[in-house]
This record gives structure tokens, C-alpha cells and sequence, in this order.
């Protein structure tokens, strides 16, 4: 099976299987980097295809001598490479590698400029996704809060007439009650705003308006443990002055600090 890789934006290859694993191991080829074989649709993450980690070293209790198909001196067999149907040691294989034919197919082209499969949702576009939730889940958190204001008795009109200190002490509980609940009803509906719409659909209303979704470092969906995490994480962007929010418009994956820590991407797709 003959595989193909990108690597410094160019796209690499054929391999073979054993060649492939042994680029793994030598960190050539990363759990990030995409791949592309006969019968795939796209070029994808090598870890979403073949799996994350190091393989395993092939079997080495063989060590008879053997020879090089290339430079014919002899080697340990397990200091040889298979390169198509022969045998190479680590010198000569580059060389064998550059000189094999290419097939009758070839692969989807590699586009670097677009990381073969991703764009990256900058700053601005994940600026007006954020504040059509932030009007969505306003407007929700204020009709649940009518009633309450309702059963609590309190208005603020009511409390800014009230003369007497005593009064005005009286009456502060019932206001800071209020105040609480508000806190409290707004915090739980953003959140469950977050970890419903980004574990079931991959991205919140606003992001969906703007043709925008979540997605892990490897390409995977979102889990509402994830979400919760990157909703939390969306407070320290915010408290930091939005410096957390503003390093999305110079980081090369438009990564904001909450796709830092939870390691998360902001990409545009369906």
C-alpha cells in the first residue's frame, strides 16, 4: 500500500507501510500530519487514519546477514529497509525512494495554503459569532428573569423612593438575592448554551450563521466535558483585558487562549 505525506508544504511519497511506520518514529511524521492513500477522499491527520503514538519496532530476532539491493554490501536484517519489493540500508534509501516510478494514479493535490483540509476562522468573523450568542442567550436570560423579578416583589424604582436607611436595609437582601440568581441563570444558560451546541452540532448558533465550527486538534467532535472547559476557559481569555481573545489574530491557526488550553480549533466548514 503506497502512501504519500506533506511535510514543509510538500507533498512527499509513495511509501510503503514499514516506511511510513519508520518515518513515525523518527518524528517525520506526526500525529498532525496528513496522509493520503489509494481510496481516500481526502488527505486527513495521520492519527485520525492510522492511529496516534509510535509503532512498535518490527520483529528483530532475525539478525542473519543480508544485502543491500542497492550497494550490495551485507547487513543486519534488521538494519534494512523495504522500499517497494527490495531491501535498502538507511544509506541508499533516500536515493531508491526519489528513483521509484510513479503509479498510474496519483493523489488529491496537497493545498499547504489551506492545511489540505482546514481554514481557520480569524478574529473578526468569531468577533460577530460570539456577539449574536451573547444576544441569543441575553434575550433568553431575560425572560426567565421576568417571573422572578415578579415573585421577589422587588423593582428598582421601588428601592431608589425608599427614604428611611432602615428601609433601605431592610430591602437589600431581596435586591442582592435578585442579583445573585440573575448571576447564577445567566452563568448556567451560557453554559449549557455551549456544551449542548458544540458536543450535538459542532458549533453554536452564532458560529453556524457565520459558517463556522469547533473541532479538537486532531479533527474530532467536541465533548460536553470539552465544552464546558472551553467555556470556562472564554472567562480568563476575557478577564486578561481580551488579550485572550485578541492573540487569535496572530497565531497561524487563529487559536484564541481558550483553544489553547483545551486544544481546539475554530475552522470553517458544514
Amino acid at each position: 500500500m503506497a502512501w504519500y505525506y506533506a511535510e514543509a508544504n510538500q507533498q512527499k511519497g509513495p511509501v510503503d507501510e514499514a516506511s511510513l511506520d519508520e518515518l513515525v518514529r523518527q518524528g517525520v511524521v506526526r500525529d498532525d500530519t496528513l496522509v493520503w492513500r489509494e481510496g481516500m477522499a481526502s488527505w486527513q491527520p495521520h492519527a485520525s487514519v492510522r492511529g496516534s503514538g509510535v509503532p512498535p519496532l518490527p520483529d528483530q530476532s532475525s539478525t542473519g546477514s543480508r544485502y543491500c539491493s542497492e550497494c550490495g554490501r551485507p547487513f543486519p536484517g534488521n538494519e534494512l529497509f523495504p522500499v517497494g519489493s527490495a531491501l535498502v540500508c538507511a544509506n541508499c534509501r533516500p536515493t531508491v525512494m526519489q528513483r521509484m516510478p510513479q503509479t498510474a494514479w496519483t493523489p488529491p493535490a496537497y493545498q499547504p495554503a489551506t492545511a489540505g483540509v482546514r481554514r481557520y476562522g480569524g478574529f473578526w468573523i468569531r468577533f460577530i459569532a460570539r456577539v449574536i450568542d451573547s444576544l441569543i442567550v441575553g434575550f433568553v436570560a431575560t425572560i426567565i428573569r421576568l417571573p422572578l423579578v415578579a415573585m421577589l416583589g422587588i423593582r428598582a424604582r421601588d428601592f431608589g423612593r425608599i427614604a428611611d436607611p432602615a428601609d433601605i436595609l431592610t430591602a437589600m437582601p431581596g435586591l442582592m438575592s435578585l442579583f445573585g440568581l440573575s448571576f447564577v441563570i445567566q452563568v448556567a444558560l451560557a453554559l449549557g448554551y455551549e456544551m449542548y451546541f458544540l458536543s450535538s452540532k459542532g458549533a453554536t448558533p452564532g458560529k453556524m450563521a457565520v459558517g463556522l465550527k469547533v473541532i479538537r486538534a486532531d479533527g474530532g467532535p467536541i465533548s460536553p466535558g470539552l465544552a464546558a472547559g472551553r467555556y470556562f476557559g472564554l472567562w480568563l481569555s476575557a478577564i486578561i483585558f481580551w488579550i485572550g481573545y485578541i492573540i487569535a489574530g496572530f497565531d497561524p491557526e487563529k487559536r484564541a487562549l481558550h483553544d489553547r488550553i483545551c486544544e481546539t480549533r475554530v475552522v470553517y466548514g458544514k
